[in-house]
């Protein structure tokens, strides 16, 4: 009764065709070609057309209506308790009403769409999930109009300007998001597993990649605009593409980790009113609903408009550990002339969660070699549903993050060959990080000590950048000039404890053994209460630099980059680390708890302002008009070092990077289909070592030498086959070091980097471009073994990852559905992920189902 009265009611809102609406719908070329056939003006509710609006409005009917499972049909280890769905149940609401509110605006404009008049059946499918780019095209944010497919010609990271892949003299791969949407990619970890020389950070919380080896340092890249401390940079319903930079970018990008960069590059709208909805569900309770619709707000199309929203709700395979995310995303793009493109975003994410990061899971390492001389050691042989949590700490205290970033860029282009463009965004977060972890284990019993810690954390941060971007001749050779400033701003506060040691609070666990439960709830709610105005940590950082590059060939045969940067950085940070109680926890450097203001250091012990000059340069041959071959070197300055101390006193030097880097690129099949080969010797000095002579005290001798060889393979060997793939050989030591004793690392492998690393995807599809056929994927993921900490106590053993896919798509009463089931780890390896710190790591999931069900409209 209630379907009927629904359909009866939408029926008859919608509107006739004549006038306004049917102007809309055949806008531009679609319109023309109305007046040039003489097309009459019918009504919208075309007889032929009342079937297809029926499958749509029970589609609604039935998404609106139905209320959201709390488990999936696939395997699962643990249910909900009741504490649990009793605490959460106002959330998910609120949440659950807000994104189906969403999910009606979009499917209101779909049964326009689908009632309107049979010549809007001629006009094509548009797949706005294939939007090209992300921010401003104009300044350098696209590829190559219309590309699709697994391999990309152009990425902006690498030099900010419109220069080829092929033409740039340094390595930078790229991820589109067909290979995100092949492989039901759900997180921002997983989105560059498919990249050579990058790994999962060592202990990552926050999005956090081991390029080369070196730790990007929470740093990550939206558009091309530094964020920090973000977990999630950006959900992959709003990823365009990935683009990874391998060695030093500081000469663009200021200070920045030696390994490189992981720039996120977003939807934008499109031209075409075009709508989906898709939902996802498998292993664990995943339920991940996305709603996207994009189209011009305007009969000429120069202002158009992108809205996403998903809500994803999951458990773990990890005991105890839950989500529950809500997040959307607004983009307008207004293009009055030819010349003039502005851009506004918004992306609003709200998430709730247990252990986040790298404290999902602490399984301890048993054996170290310095206690059992010659044997090396290995993470505890745990079940992969271990958890060193509690079942009651979702009920009591879940992990929130709210956070709301606004972008906005604008290019005017003078002519052809000159522009200036500026990009700009701020994000604001206010997180409520808690989290139950290891305070020590005992390798004799197995009994592991566990605290609660808690944090209220804000984070502000500001970051922007002007270019002028021309080309010009002088005599034979041809140039491409970028001279630009950026500026960066980053504040971060936090609130709350971070208790140390054993406590009354939390039983100790046996690891071999657990009982959980017995939490003393009533005392942590007490202690919160305490540590609610407790300042524990308070720091700043500011950057400001200028950069000049210039890309110079010569008759499309010798391609020179060369360019140099110039930076002032600052930081500053807390004197003390206000955590500890002596009430509660005893003395320490925290003696202020519970009134610690987090004040800056004072003058003359640390906050330095660092001034530092970082070249680039390139030499690139174009062996053929498919094959090229270069050289380049690049330096880069990274950590500040303010936080640790010399004997003298002294002020130490922030990390540095150097980079030598030969290889040999190829674009073959008109594009479709390109490879990389890239040697690099990748350094990192001023890294910090202990003191051997005043104990507490650090010495700025260290230096770490990442040193190997990488393969990249990506795009289409076939009209119906497309591969991505990579190689990597890294041989990462610690060259120089003066800590001694049972802590020596000289000569010691670095931590988290195998030898050896590949994976390889290929999928076949039955009918490229058609509406319906069928698609199958393959592929494996293998990493060799590697280190668990610098001391090289201990190991993560190798793994090989076998995953598949299958895909069905087809055309239903007019409307294009496609389904698709792909299962990870097939063969369910038991494999460690990374090392979460010095002594614990966590494992990755076992074998996983993810189903998908996607309609366009």
């Amino acid at each position: 009764m209630l379907y009927s009265l629904l359909v009866e009611r939408l029926w008859r809102a919608v509107p006739f065709c004549r006038g306004r609406v049917q102007d809309r719908l055949l806008s531009g070329a679609a319109n023309r070609r109305r007046d040039r056939l003489a097309f009459p003006r019918r009504p919208c509710r075309a007889a032929g057309r009342l079937d297809e609006f029926l499958v749509i409005a029970r589609a609604a009917f039935d998404l609106l209506t139905r209320p959201r499972p709390e488990r999936s049909p696939f395997l699962s280890f643990k249910s909900l308790s009741t504490a649990r769905r009793a605490a959460q149940e106002n959330l998910v609401m609120l949440r659950s009403t807000l994104l189906r509110g969403v999910s009606a605006g979009a499917f209101a404009l779909a049964f326009m769409s689908a009632a309107s008049a049979p010549a809007q059946e001629a006009l094509p499918t548009i797949d706005i999930a294939a939007g090209a780019g992300g921010g401003a095209p104009t300044s350098g944010l696209q590829g190559k109009a219309g590309e699709t497919g697994y391999a990309r010609a152009k990425a902006v990271s690498a030099t900010k300007t419109n220069v080829p892949i092929l033409d740039t003299p340094r390595s930078v791969q790229i991820i589109p998001h067909e290979v995100l949407e092949d492989r039901q990619i759900l997180n921002t970890q997983e989105a560059v597993k498919f990249v050579s020389g990058v790994q999962t950070g060592p202990a990552a919380y926050h999005d956090r990649y081991a390029i080369r080896g070196f730790s990007t340092g929470d740093n990550t890249y939206r558009n091309s605009l530094k964020l920090y401390g973000v977990a999630g940079t950006v959900d992959v319903a709003f990823i365009d593409r990935v683009e990874v930079v391998k060695g030093p970018a500081a000469m663009l990008y200021g200070r920045i980790q030696p390994g490189g960069l992981v720039n996120f590059v977003t939807k934008k709208p499109q031209a075409e009113a075009a709508y989906s909805i898709q939902e996802q569900f498998g292993s664990w309770g995943l339920s991940r609903t996305t709603v996207d619709a994009t189209g011009p707000l305007d009969q000429d199309k120069t202002l158009l408009y992108r809205v996403i929203g998903v809500f994803d709700h999951a458990d773990d395979f990890v005991d105890f550990l839950h989500r529950d995310n809500g997040r959307a995303y607004g983009a307008l793009t207004w293009k009055p002339t030819e010349q003039f493109e502005s851009n506004l975003q918004v992306e609003y994410y709200h998430d709730s969660g247990t252990n986040t990061g790298y404290y999902r899971q602490q399984v301890p390492a048993l054996a170290l070699s310095y206690a059992v001389p010659g044997i090396a050691g290995r993470p505890a042989n745990l079940p992969r549903n271990w958890s060193q949590s509690d079942s009651a700490l979702y009920a009591n205290y879940p992990s929130v993050t709210e956070r709301v970033l606004v972008y906005g860029d604008l290019t005017y282009r003078f002519n052809n060959a000159w522009k200036v463009s500026s990009k700009v965004h701020y994000s604001h977060s206010d997180e409520d990080q808690e989290y139950i972890v290891s305070r020590g284990f005992n390798l004799a019993t197995g009994v592991m000590s566990r605290r609660l810690s808690w944090s209220q954390i804000t984070r502000d941060t500001w970051s922007l950048n002007l270019d002028v971007n021309g080309e010009f001749e002088t005599g034979i050779l041809k140039h491409n000039l970028l001279v630009g400033f950026d500026y960066y701003d980053y504040r971060y506060l936090g609130k709350g404890d971070n208790p140390q040691g054993a406590g009354p609070e939390i039983p100790s666990l046996n690891v071999f053994a657990p009982v959980y439960g017995g939490v003393a709830w009533p005392v942590l709610q007490a202690e919160h209460s305490i540590a609610s105005g407790n300042i524990f940590s308070r720091t700043k950082q500011q950057d400001f630099g200028y950069y000049i590059q210039d890309s110079i060939s010569y008759n499309d045969f010798i391609y020179l980059l060369l360019g140099g940067r110039y930076d002032v950085a600052f930081d500053a940070g807390s004197e003390l680390y206000g955590v500890t109680n002596k009430f509660y926890y005893g003395t320490g450097e925290g003696a202020c708890f519970p009134i610690c203001d987090g004040h800056y250091n004072p003058s003359g012990k640390g906050n330095p302002t660092e001034r530092k000059f970082s070249p680039n340069g390139g030499l690139l041959f174009k062996l053929t008009p498919e094959i090229s071959a270069y050289v380049s070197y690049s330096e880069s300055f990274a950590s500040s070092n303010a936080g640790a101390l010399s004997y003298d006193g002294r002020v130490f030097k922030p990390q540095q990077g150097k980079q030598y880097e030969l290889g040999l690129k190829a674009s073959l099949f008109d594009g479709r289909l390109t490879g990389s080969i890239v040697g690099f010797d990748l350094y990192l000095t001023n890294q910090l070592s202990a003191d051997p002579q005043h104990t507490g005290f650090s010495v700025q001798s260290g230096e770490v030498r990442s040193r190997g060889v990488e393969v990249d393979l990506a795009g289409q060997v076939t009209d119906n086959i497309s591969v991505i793939g990579s190689y990597t050989y890294d041989d990462a030591i610690i060259t120089k070091d003066t800590t001694t004793g049972t802590g020596a690392v000289l000569g010691k492998r670095w931590p988290g980097v195998p030898r050896h690393a590949g994976n390889f995807w290929a999928k076949y599809d039955t009918a490229p471009g058609q509406k319906e056929g069928w698609s199958f994927g393959a592929g494996f993921y293998a990493n060799g073994e590697r280190q668990g900490n610098n001391t090289n106590s201990f190991q993560l053993p190798g793994y090989v990852r076998f995953d598949t896919m299958v895909g069905y798509r087809t055309v239903l009463q007019g409307v294009p559905v496609e389904a698709q089931l792909n299962v990870t780890n097939i063969g369910d390896a038991k494999y460690f992920e990374a090392a979460g710190s010095g002594m614990y790591a966590y494992y990755g999931a076992p074998r996983t189902f993810t189903g998908s069900v996607k309609v366009k409209f």
